[in-house]
């Protein structure tokens, strides 16, 4: 195994004397930027800043616990096979998912928007720019605890990166790719921003987008969750929910 002080990016960190995992400290990083910025959007757009807060904060946390749950349905074999059921939930070698973390989220996104007064669909618009800001925090801890790599590559477009087991190879920067795709639409609604367009539409559109960028990414991958032996499930899911979002976006702009 590599050496940690060789490693490009350091997988732990030390905070307060002890040891924390990269990536954890990533999402906890995108998830309060996240809340933030959906607490500024609503802000703008004359709705409680606090609420609208509190309901990203809430809906991300629950997401978390739905991004597990996938991880464990798709690795079944794996986890059902330990020896100890403690496997089911440590986390320590990683073990989420980001459309698992939809089987939550959207259920707390209902709940905590009834809780706080805010119609969804407005909650849903004003998340999704939470959304685009703090993935791409929570994918830069992708890059740095070395998961989610991409496949090795000798092309000079390959960059000098790790896995989890600190195994550096010139691989293909599917993490980077992401990061960019999540800045990409940033920026463009940056460019579009303020538009008058149906409410809701804007988290239709970030969920087609970020499908549709993670369908294509998703081979690039070295070690990409297949089910059935030989299904790339998450491939399959970016579509199914690229073509919806997209399909219901369409409709929704047309109504």
């Amino acid at each position: 195994m590599t050496p940690t002080a060789q490693l490009g990016f350091p997988r732990f960190f030390t905070i307060a004397g002890y040891s924390v995992n990269s990536y954890k400290v990533f999402l906890a990083v995108g998830i309060c930027v996240g809340t933030l910025v959906t607490a500024l959007m609503a802000d703008l757009a004359g709705l409680s800043p606090l609420g609208a807060g509190s309901a990203a904060m809430v809906s991300a946390l629950a997401g978390v616990i739905g991004a597990r749950m996938y991880h464990v349905v798709v690795h079944a074999p794996m986890y059902f096979t330990s020896d100890s059921p403690r496997a089911l939930w440590n986390s320590d070698a990683g073990g989420l998912s980001v459309f698992g973390a939809l089987l939550t989220f959207i259920p707390a996104s209902f709940a905590t928007a009834a809780l706080a007064g805010i119609p969804v669909d407005e909650l849903f618009d004003d998340m999704a720019v939470g959304v685009l800001v703090g993935g791409f925090c929570i994918r830069l801890g992708c890059v740095f605890n070395g998961c989610c790599v991409g496949r090795e590559t000798g092309s000079a477009f390959g960059v000098l990166l790790h896995d989890t087991s600190g195994v550096r190879k010139r691989r293909i920067p599917v993490q980077f790719l992401e990061m960019t795709w999540w800045l990409l639409g940033l920026a463009a609604f940056l460019g579009l921003w303020p538009s008058e367009v149906p409410t809701g539409s804007l988290a239709l559109a970030v969920l087609a987008w970020y499908s549709a960028g993670r369908f294509v990414l998703e081979p690039m991958r070295e070690e990409p969750d297949i089910v059935c032996g030989r299904v790339r499930i998450n491939q399959l899911v970016a579509a199914l929910l690229a073509l919806g979002a997209g399909g219901a976006l369409i409709a929704l702009l047309l109504s």
